[in-house]
């Protein structure tokens, strides 16, 4: 039996944060919150079954001091194995950790609302999800295509990279957002469209294709506690 819980990073900047979120998709598995834009992140890596690193209206175009530590944080991440999964701020976080300088841009078509996703590789995060799909996103940045060492598993019209695995290791990254409830996803349009230059659409057309992805952020997740399992069972005990 795993015992050990999951380290959410919180990245959000309001006082509810999206740790709530995320744990609603756990189901009831233990986890620990630290709000990375403002707690000391954990000094040890080894005390978590696995980590998730959520979303923000901060953008690493923009950085700022608090990101530093993370993407260090990240790194030792990695080094360790330890599973990790990435939701847009976060998916973009661990490739500005592990990949080259720029790995992570102004997009040159920001996202917002509810797009059609293409799983173009099979990967067992995504196992159980049809190969198109519906689900909300909201982005400036986006992660480039083409970086060694990331393969890619899912893309969008706007978008190259929305989901992607780094070689070898149990990490992953998602730019859509599966934890998102509808009533924050359609704040968030609201509040956001006019800021996106390049979405001609209109309020009520963007509205009109809205709907509750958290179903397929469910089956996400079990994929993603079921692959922390996998990791975690070399190191387990034998049984009597």
């Amino acid at each position: 039996m795993q015992h050990r819980p999951y380290l959410i990073l919180d990245c959000y900047f309001d006082e509810r944060g999206s740790a709530p979120s995320i744990r609603h998709l756990m189901r009831g598995a233990p986890s620990v919150t630290v709000r990375a834009v403002w707690d000391p992140l954990p000094s040890s890596v080894e005390s978590y079954a696995g980590i998730v690193v959520t979303g923000s209206k901060a953008c690493l175009s923009d950085p700022e001091p608090w990101m530093t530590p993370l993407l260090e944080f990240l790194r030792r991440v990695a080094e360790l194995r330890t599973p990790l999964l990435g939701i847009c701020f976060g998916h973009q976080a661990i490739a500005a950790a592990l990949g080259p300088p720029g790995a992570v841009r102004l997009a040159p078509l920001g996202e917002l609302g509810w797009e059609e996703i293409r799983v173009t590789c099979e990967n067992p995060l995504l196992e159980g999800l049809d190969r198109e799909f519906r689900c909300f996103v909201s982005h400036f940045d986006e992660v480039i295509p083409g970086i060694e060492g990331l393969e890619v598993l899912a893309s969008s019209p706007r978008c190259p990279v929305q989901a992607y695995q780094v070689h070898g290791k149990p990490i992953w990254g998602l730019q859509f957002h599966p934890e998102m409830d509808p009533e924050e996803s359609e704040t968030l349009v609201q509040r956001n469209l006019g800021r996106h230059a390049t979405i001609e659409e209109d309020l009520r057309t963007v509205m009109a294709r809205r709907l509750d992805g958290r179903y397929l952020g469910e089956r996400i997740m079990e994929n993603f506690m079921r692959l922390c399992r996998t990791e975690d069972a070399p190191h387990r005990p034998p049984a009597p």
